[in-house]
């Protein structure tokens, strides 16, 4: 929940906006309150849509079909204005979080709530299936908790977009036949109640699940849809149709913190007394960033500011400082495609400008560029470049991360000291909405007031933000010295914590927020990143690669001629993969690791030497769960030599082997759709 923009309406139709709520698949959408204070969901469609006749139609089409829908368990449609040039609908919203909000501020569901939200969401979809409907986007973000119970956040609105676009919304939690229809809709159900009770996307939290429901769920993951029971079966099977169960009290006490917080919200008109901040909010010292659309953290909207929740189900709350401790965060809250703080150059780059790297922002709206003509960002569904914060590559490392939430972007950019002939290569992040350039040193000693170094520098080797943001780890090039090698930063203050390792690491990530992974190019090692304890590894590394695979304790590193998948917790191998030239290459280099952001597929990339300076390029896209490459059954479509994922499967965003701009291919065919630039 974000405070209104300057720029947002005060009200639409006859609703009162009070907050945004974040965006969905198709739709800005706000907290609003109706004539008599209840509060609504008010969802205003994006301007790309709405000047899409065919999603228009679509959208009009799962409005009426959802009128007069009536149903404890799914948020009814209230109001709708589909003629007007920004088509927009109003839905009952009940106070409290999302599951994925809930989720992400306490961990997975502990066990006495599962069957509780099982029955609660099962008899939501019989009501739809009942209506002859079907909902078709079912995912934990548009899954309302609230005191009485859960609901479906709308009757499946979004899947307007699939009918424009023909794809599911939320791919990590979609039927592999696609579509909507019931039986799609009874294995999102099941995906989500196991990202539930794991924290992990889609149905690969099948074994979280307690088991007296796991042999319910995993029938409605089955692949056939006829082997899947109905959506009544499921009432039926799980004691109902009755009312669910009750939260217990420390669940209960979570949610309702949140719906009392919200409920304040909606009681203050943000339009008087200056309440409204500026464009660009700051997050307070202590508290978590506001996530980007789809996952947004639970903010206490103030008059002054904004105050974050972060207690954990089974433990204290965390020590807020008081608001004059507070220091300046790294991370703004904000929309990307809204971001002015580095305006681009009036001139383009050249088509044949070298790209080192590319990176999604957290709300997938924008990509970063790391290139010989600077660190770019574009709004790539429109190929038009929004920001430029370095306008030089010069000397940049080739690598560029956006945090996961908010628009802030990390790179190494040169800095020139007096009495060194070299540069130094020093991390810095870039905030796009605020603006503000901030150098961070790792962990060595660092220039004193009169930029005089007070130790030889090193230079950055790698950095890594967690999956909240709330965290940023710095790495140094320690090759040729002994010495802290890793640290991590507190984004909500930009103070940085004490060393956590030594020596050299080659690469650097995060397992979750509180776990820093290295690869020392040996050693696969886990680190608590508040104390610096060592908590897992993994030998046997024949490379510097590594990868983290999202939501789990997974990490993939190379031990040639195969890359493996390995739970560091307790050794077991999750996947092995042999890459099929391994044998015949000249000495062949993995270039690119990485999960995608669902945790389904595996990317690599080797790179060969064809001759004095030439190379040839391997790409490869394991399906974790078939052990399939995915690449050789599409005919190596668009040959790459490094790959960015879209956070929600939407598109790839690719370097191709010739040099020319970046490519955007379709994650499914692997075929080339468009040029960035």
């Amino acid at each position: 929940m974000f405070p209104l923009h300057p720029h947002d309406p005060p009200a639409i139709g006859p609703y009162r906006l009070r907050a945004r709520l974040g965006e969905d698949a198709y739709a800005r959408v706000y907290l609003g309150a109706s004539g008599d204070g209840s509060p609504v969901a008010v969802k205003v469609v994006r301007p790309e849509y709405a000047t899409d006749p065919t999603f228009r139609a679509a959208f009009a089409h799962q409005v009426e079909a959802a009128r007069g829908l009536s149903g404890e368990h799914v948020c009814a449609v209230r109001d709708a204005d589909l003629r007007g040039a920004v088509p927009w609908v109003a839905v009952g919203r009940p106070l409290g979080p999302t599951l994925a909000e809930l989720l992400r501020a306490h961990g997975p569901l502990p066990v006495d709530a599962v069957r509780p939200l099982a029955l609660a969401l099962a008899q939501a979809l019989a009501d739809l299936h009942g209506a002859g409907l079907a909902h078709g986007s079912l995912w934990p973000d548009g899954v309302l908790v609230a005191g009485h119970g859960a609901a479906l956040a709308d009757p499946g609105l979004e899947w307007a977009v699939s009918d424009t676009e023909r794809r599911a919304p939320h791919p990590a939690f979609a039927a592999p036949e696609g579509g909507a229809s019931p039986a799609t809709d009874v294995f999102s159900w099941a995906a989500t109640l196991c990202y539930a009770v794991s924290g992990v996307a889609g149905p690969e939290g099948l074994s979280a699940v307690p088991l007296q429901l796991r042999g319910l769920v995993d029938a409605c993951l089955k692949r056939d849809p006829r082997l899947r029971p109905s959506s009544s079966d499921l009432v039926s099977m799980l004691g109902g149709p009755t009312e669910p169960p009750p939260w217990s009290p420390p669940l209960r006490a979570a949610i309702d913190a949140v719906a009392t917080r919200q409920g304040e919200v909606l009681a203050t008109d943000p339009t008087r007394r200056g309440a409204n901040p500026p464009e660009t909010g700051r997050r307070k010292r202590g508290g978590l960033p506001a996530l980007g659309a789809g996952a947004l953290v639970l903010v206490v909207l103030a008059a002054g500011g904004a105050v974050f929740a972060h207690d954990r189900l089974f433990g204290g709350a965390a020590d807020v400082p008081a608001q004059e401790d507070a220091a300046e965060p790294l991370i703004s809250e904000g929309r990307c495609l809204d971001a002015t703080g580095f305006p681009p150059p009036e001139e383009p780059p050249a088509p044949d400008t070298n790209v080192f790297d590319l990176a999604f922002s957290g709300d997938g709206d924008v990509l970063g560029v790391a290139s010989a003509a600077g660190l770019m960002v574009w709004d790539w569904r429109e190929g038009r470049e929004i920001a430029r914060p370095v306008t030089s590559g010069s000397g940049l490392l080739s690598k560029a991360a956006f945090s996961p939430v908010g628009c802030t972007l990390v790179a190494a950019a040169p800095v020139e000291y007096e009495g060194r002939e070299d540069p130094v290569h020093l991390a810095h992040t870039y905030d796009l909405l605020s603006g503000e350039t901030v150098r961070h040193l790792g962990p060595q000693e660092g220039p004193d007031e009169q930029e005089r170094w007070l130790a030889d520098p090193d230079d950055v080797k790698g950095f890594a933000f967690s999956p909240d943001g709330t965290r940023l780890a710095i790495s140094l090039d320690r090759g040729h010295e002994d010495g802290p090698g890793t640290n991590v930063i507190d984004t909500a203050t930009g103070e940085s914590g004490d060393p956590i390792t030594e020596g050299l690491q080659y690469e650097t990530g995060f397992v979750d927020e509180d776990h820093v992974v290295t690869n020392d190019y040996g050693t696969v090692r886990v680190w608590d990143a508040e104390t610096g304890e060592e908590v897992g590894r993994v030998e046997g590394t024949s490379d510097s690669s590594l990868a983290v695979r999202p939501g789990t304790t997974q990490v993939a590193y190379a031990d040639d001629p195969e890359i493996r998948v390995e739970d560091y917790t307790d050794g077991t191998e999750v996947a092995s993969f042999t890459r099929e030239e391994y044998e015949t290459d000249d000495e062949p280099i993995l270039t690119q690791l990485l999960f995608d952001p669902a945790g389904e597929r595996l990317y690599a990339t080797w790179m060969a030497s064809t001759g004095p300076g030439a190379w040839r390029y391997h790409p490869y896209v394991w399906d974790l769960e078939s052990g399939e490459n995915l690449l050789e059954a599409a005919g190596e479509a668009a040959p790459y030599r490094s790959v960015a994922v879209h956070p929600d499967g939407e598109v790839i965003a690719a370097l191709t082997n010739d040099g020319t701009p970046p490519i955007l291919l379709d994650p499914d065919t692997f075929e080339r759709t468009g040029t960035l630039y």
